[in-house]
């Protein structure tokens, strides 16, 4: 009995985990030596792509209405931004990595990305 009890509770676990989604690890759509905006959590669809230091990101919506972000740069960590000129609240993001839900992330969803700096502080 407690075999049976066991095999159907392992059963119900194996089906709940057919469902369930994980975040992709890596922004397949930003090439080498980018930092990117996607418009959808998980890097969803298209990317808005900068390099360099960029003082106003504003006119690129995909910055401005962020949901996800992922850093393709060679070797420096991406310095962000809440406001223009390098202002505002301030997150980093190292090369290969980036953040799948930007909701986690309370100022970004007022302001976006609005600046962003490489390697520096």
């Amino acid at each position: 009995m407690r075999i049976r009890a066991l095999a159907a509770t392992l059963g119900v676990a194996t089906s709940i985990g057919v469902g369930v989604s994980v975040a992709p690890a890596h922004a397949d759509g930003c090439p080498s030596t980018y930092l990117c905006a996607f418009g959808s959590e998980n890097y969803g669809g298209s990317p808005a792509k900068v390099q360099q230091n960029n003082k106003d990101l504003t006119g690129y919506w995909k910055f401005r209405y962020v949901k996800s972000l992922w850093n393709s740069g060679k070797q420096c960590t991406a310095y962000l931004y809440g406001g223009r000129n390098y202002s505002g609240v301030k997150h980093t993001l190292s090369v290969n990595e980036g953040y799948p839900n930007l909701n986690a992330i309370p100022e970004y969803r007022s302001t976006g990305v609005q600046s962003n700096r490489w390697c520096h502080t």
